[in-house]
């Protein structure tokens, strides 16, 4: 009996042990090693290297239905992935963004759930055409985005911009790097 309890007792801390350690995945493939390594698996899935620099890697391709779609792999301070993003191509009009977005919402909520945060807003009241809020994320007077719990990490939709440049971002980020990266700085604390 002793020796069944503790084979049980075995079982269950290695199964928790791994369940810890199991990565978020992104297009099937575990955001897990190094950027290069990342890469050359994303590139066996159809996407095309841009190239790696400073921790990033990007890549492009098609993604959930969209054509030329970047892909911008991050690494933490110790070069393992932690992050992927999907920038989705550049948008003219508010309501092709906000129909992206929306459109991504849906399939994430089936998905995952409703969203652990959610923040869809404009900081003025006056936004209330195509242009005026397309000018208004241009100014950063506007907040949209949704935040996904995923089994091993998390996955935050945005319609974001760089400059007056507009898009829908998706981001994944993995918790087993995520929970390592704080390790790290909390001992360098």
């Amino acid at each position: 009996m002793k020796q069944f309890l503790l084979t049980l007792l075995l079982t269950f801390a290695v199964g928790i042990g791994y369940a810890q350690t199991e990565h978020m995945k992104f297009k099937g493939i575990p955001m897990e090693g190094t950027l290069q390594s990342f890469t050359n698996q994303m590139k066996t899935k159809g996407f095309m290297p841009i190239g790696i620099q400073d921790g990033v890697s990007l890549l492009t391709g098609e993604f959930a239905g969209y054509k030329n779609c970047t892909i911008g792999a991050v690494a933490d301070k110790s070069g393992m992935i932690c992050k992927v993003s999907v920038f989705f191509p550049e948008m003219e009009k508010w309501g092709d963004l906000e129909r992206c977005y929306l459109n991504y919402k849906s399939m994430l909520t089936e998905k995952y759930g409703d969203p652990k945060d959610c923040v869809e807003r404009f900081q003025n009241s006056y936004a209330n055409d195509d242009n005026s809020k397309k000018h208004e994320l241009g100014m950063d007077r506007c907040k949209y985005y949704s935040v996904f719990s995923g089994d091993n990490g998390e996955i935050q939709l945005e319609i974001t911009h760089q400059s007056f440049t507009c898009y829908v971002m998706l981001s994944y980020f993995d918790n087993a790097n995520q929970d390592k990266l704080r390790k790290q700085i909390m001992d360098d604390l």
